[in-house]
């Protein structure tokens, strides 16, 4: 049946009061209501039914499976109530589409309060909204139609910073969850690795929400929060304690008064951590504790911003103390680590100590995505802001950024942005191709961001991709036989692959770009391609930042109204004309017809008011001319290396004047 109520459902048998049965019958019109069900969650009362799309709104709105409705009795509506939507998720996760619900309240400004919540926290479902006054209108069923539109297509669920805190955005690392689930049942501590911004965090509060749901006890600790690493290593272990009490009495309806240690000592904190776990244990049912410890690196030697862990003996003895509490005890607790790399457990001596914790732990590096991965993803998410891709485009993401589920993301937020607000739109190889180096120039700061872990704490590895990348493979060699934890770490990381002849390449197309612009081994860079990206990158973030200056320089001169006039001075008569009908900020973007050679001849004929900026007016002129006449990428043509060498200089010569100014 496309639309009702199941023979098999009787919605007064589920105890639903007579004033929620008729809201439900209303939705029977469009949808076929499979179950119903009234639930006592937590003290509050909730109803709710499965409601199964017809064939026509399958296609409207992309649904995948069938739609929570649940109902909220409450005058005045609050967040609680989507602890009960994530228990129903989980429980009928092979029913229940995970990214959106239907909720009724009796709250009045429900409609409100939804909007407002998914514009604070992007990573909320989407959620159609009825107030009980909705349905004492007339046509309660053209009104459903209307809201759905409304509350369809307009978000971005690709644009997501933080770590992802519920399952429905949550793809591709069911296995990996499970794996460590699996260690933890089993008393095994663990480690996860793998690049910034990769999801390790979460994978970790998926692991949480996993055990949660089954009640069993966790705490998570975010070792990069001052609050933590600014302690001393026996202040950690109280922490880790205290927080372990919230997560309790938070879990428990009643009020429960735990009496345990206080003011731990460096000469009895790990006396008193295991006094203190034993009794937590014991309340909870004897359930072996899972502690998370998140970014690891805050509290590691030679690395940790704190000084009493990254020079002191802290590292030892908060290890020593939780190691030795373990071995006593193996189903009181287990441990979680997390970070970018296992620096914490592959060093076997720490000054003149033994690492307590030296190979206690295999480590576990978290995937990229594979292309099911990505087109899973990406085809999901899309389909429910209306954007269908051409199934090239799922091979073209996983190579041009390696299968890195943040940087797809990022890249499919920035298609959203770019792509016609009608709905549902075709995302088209061709328009892809098209964007992928205003992409490429999108994600630079993000690359940075994941990459200047690498440089600023594991400068080792960081060279060796440097070297790889630029194809310097003697060097490249020499490193990798000094150690070859370097290239594990990396093999790990997914950085590189090695090939079948021994041979090691760059996953990630966008790293290897990153690097080339930025290296400091430019001589070695030998491809046309690599030569066209390098240039092109720099030449494009110069451009803009000459542009900046220049409106800058001409506004403050000549003042708004006729400062345009100015300018337009150096161009010639028909562009003009066509320019003069742009605002300054339009004329200065870089969609309008103004080109690099325009912003040297204002500059040149203005010398005076750029003289303090670029100060060698011999330099600045020879050093554009440069820029402009080697533009490999718009002549299709070869450059040698001793021309390279001069563009490259005269690039960084300009953009350290721009950024000295502009900063």
């Amino acid at each position: 049946m496309e639309t009702g109520i199941h023979p098999n459902v009787d919605l007064k048998k589920a105890d639903i009061q007579y004033g929620e049965r008729e809201m439900i019958k209303h939705f029977a019109k469009l949808f076929s209501v499979s179950f119903a069900k009234s639930h006592n969650f937590k003290g509050t009362w909730y109803n709710f039914a499965f409601l199964k799309p017809t064939k026509d709104l399958r296609e409207k709105y992309r649904f995948q499976n069938e739609m929570l409705l649940i109902i909220n009795s409450h005058d005045d509506f609050d967040n609680r109530t989507f602890d009960y939507v994530d228990k129903l998720m989980f429980e009928y996760h092979n029913r229940l589409d995970k990214l959106c619900l239907i909720l009724i309240s009796k709250d009045n400004n429900i409609k409100k309060k939804i909007k407002l919540l998914s514009q604070q926290n992007p990573e909320t479902r989407i959620i159609i909204p009825f107030s009980y006054v909705d349905f004492y209108k007339n046509s309660p069923v053209e009104l459903i139609q209307q809201r759905l539109k409304e509350f369809f297509y307009g978000r971005d669920l690709f644009a997501f910073e933080s770590p992802l805190q519920n399952d429905a955005y949550f793809y591709g690392r069911t296995e990996t969850v499970q794996f460590f689930y699996d260690k933890y049942k089993s008393g095994e501590n663990s480690g996860l690795f793998g690049l910034r911004k990769i999801g390790k965090t979460s994978v970790l509060y998926a692991l949480k929400r996993y055990l949660n749901l089954r009640g069993e006890t966790t705490v998570f600790i975010d070792c990069q929060e001052p609050a933590f690493h600014k302690r001393r290593w026996f202040e950690c272990l109280e922490f880790i304690i205290g927080h372990l009490v919230i997560e309790i009495q938070e879990r428990t309806e009643d009020n429960i008064d735990i009496k345990l240690n206080s003011n731990y000592t460096e000469k009895d904190a790990s006396t008193y951590f295991e006094e203190d776990l034993k009794i937590l244990y014991k309340l909870q049912n004897q359930n072996r504790i899972l502690i998370f410890f998140d970014e690891i690196e805050n509290i590691t030697f030679d690395i940790s911003p704190t000084n009493h862990w990254r020079k002191e003996n802290d590292f030892i003895f908060f290890w020593q103390s939780i190691r030795a509490v373990y071995q006593k005890n193996p189903n009181l607790f287990s441990f979680i680590i997390a970070g970018v790399n296992p620096k914490t457990i592959e060093t076997g001596l720490i000054g003149d100590f033994d690492n307590p914790i030296y190979r206690m732990i295999t480590p576990t590096y978290l995937k990229l995505f594979n292309h099911t991965n990505v087109e899973d993803m990406v085809k999901n998410i899309g389909n429910y802001m209306g954007l269908d891709f051409d199934s090239e485009i799922y091979t073209f993401l996983t190579d041009d950024f390696g299968g890195h589920p943040f940087l797809i993301r990022q890249v499919c937020s920035k298609i959203h942005q770019e792509i016609s607000s009608q709905r549902p739109q075709q995302v088209t190889k061709f328009f892809y191709k098209e964007k992928i180096d205003e992409f490429n120039k999108y994600l630079s700061d993000y690359v940075e961001l994941i990459i200047d872990v690498l440089k600023i704490w594991y400068p080792n590895e960081y060279k060796l991709l440097e070297s790889l990348v630029i194809g310097d493979y003697d060097e490249f060699t020499k490193l990798s036989s000094i150690s070859d934890k370097p290239i594990i770490h990396l093999l790990g990381y997914n950085l590189i692959e090695k090939s079948d002849s021994n041979k090691y390449h760059i996953k990630i197309n966008a790293v290897k770009n990153y690097i080339l612009v930025n290296t400091t081994l430019l001589n070695q860079i030998t491809t046309i391609e690599d030569k066209w990206t390098v240039i092109t990158t720099k030449r494009n973030q110069l451009e803009i930042k000459i542009r900046n200056i220049v409106k800058l320089a001409v506004k403050s001169k000549y003042g708004v109204n006729k400062c345009k006039t100015e300018f337009l001075k150096i161009v010639e008569e028909k562009r003009r004309e066509r320019l003069n009908n742009l605002n300054i900020n339009e004329i200065f973007s870089d969609k309008s017809e103004i080109y690099f050679n325009d912003l040297k001849t204002f500059i040149s004929k203005n010398w005076s008011d750029f003289e303090n900026i670029f100060l060698d007016k011999s330099k600045f002129d020879i050093y554009m001319d440069l820029c402009n006449s080697n533009r490999i990428d718009a002549h299709a043509k070869d450059i040698n290396e001793e021309d390279l060498t001069i563009t490259l200089a005269s690039l960084n010569w300009l953009n350290e004047k721009c950024d000295a100014f502009l900063d």
